[in-house]
């Protein structure tokens, strides 16, 4: 992926957020060369994120650690969900209720990524039939609808999202910090932002991506 597409992508993505009637910022920098995670990291991410969505429904965090431990996906919690299924429902807090239920974005945007889901529109929630097309934990099912994704988008796909994502966010970012509110829901954009972000770097921990603007 070389320079030459890396800028062809940023002034794609300026033109789409100024479409919006947003704004944009010519020195924000283009994105480093990614470093894709495979798809079964990916699958193991978005397993996890839709079973431990379920926790904000009020459903038991301990039947929610039992499905992923016969599932076999402890192996993708991250540090703090670890902690988090070590409470009972009682001694989660509303901040952490809240933030389960706002990552059915970066659900819904790994959903995209893996194609689960023809689009990412910035101005529609995730869809009305998210739901139907992931595991029901709440009707007994186990996780065979995610694991039969096959592949992530292509490459070049995926950079052109993020990059249209990283500099909507920008946006929003800053009419909050100039006292304005954005045309889109800057935590939408933010959940998104974070899926995408976390597929293309490796290094980075579900916990501690890197979502500076």
């Amino acid at each position: 992926m070389n320079d030459e597409f890396k800028f062809q992508a940023k002034a794609e993505s300026e033109g789409k957020v100024l479409a919006l009637g947003g704004r944009i910022c010519d020195w924000l920098p283009i994105l480093d060369t990614p470093a894709v995670r495979s798809t079964e990291e990916v699958k193991g991410r978005m397993s996890v994120l839709n079973a431990l969505i379920n926790i904000s429904f009020q459903a038991p965090v301990g039947i929610i650690r039992d499905w992923l431990a016969e599932q076999d996906l402890l192996v993708f919690l991250s540090a703090e969900e670890e902690l988090l299924l070590r409470k009972s429902n009682e001694e989660l807090t509303e901040q952490e209720l809240i933030n389960l239920r706002w990552s059915l974005e970066s659900l819904w945007a790994m959903m995209w990524a893996t194609g689960m889901t023809p689009e990412l529109v910035p101005t529609k929630w995730c869809g009305d039939d998210m739901a139907a097309r992931l595991p029901n934990l709440e009707a007994g099912e186990d996780n065979t609808k995610l694991a039969r994704v096959q592949q992530l988008r292509p490459i070049e796909e995926l950079y052109r999202m993020l990059d249209y994502y990283y500099r909507l966010h920008w946006y929003c970012v800053d009419e909050r910090l100039q006292g304005r509110e954005a045309l889109v829901s800057e935590s939408l954009v933010y959940e998104r932002r974070k899926g995408l972000e976390w597929i293309f770097n490796r290094a980075q921990d579900w916990d501690d991506v890197e979502m500076s603007t």
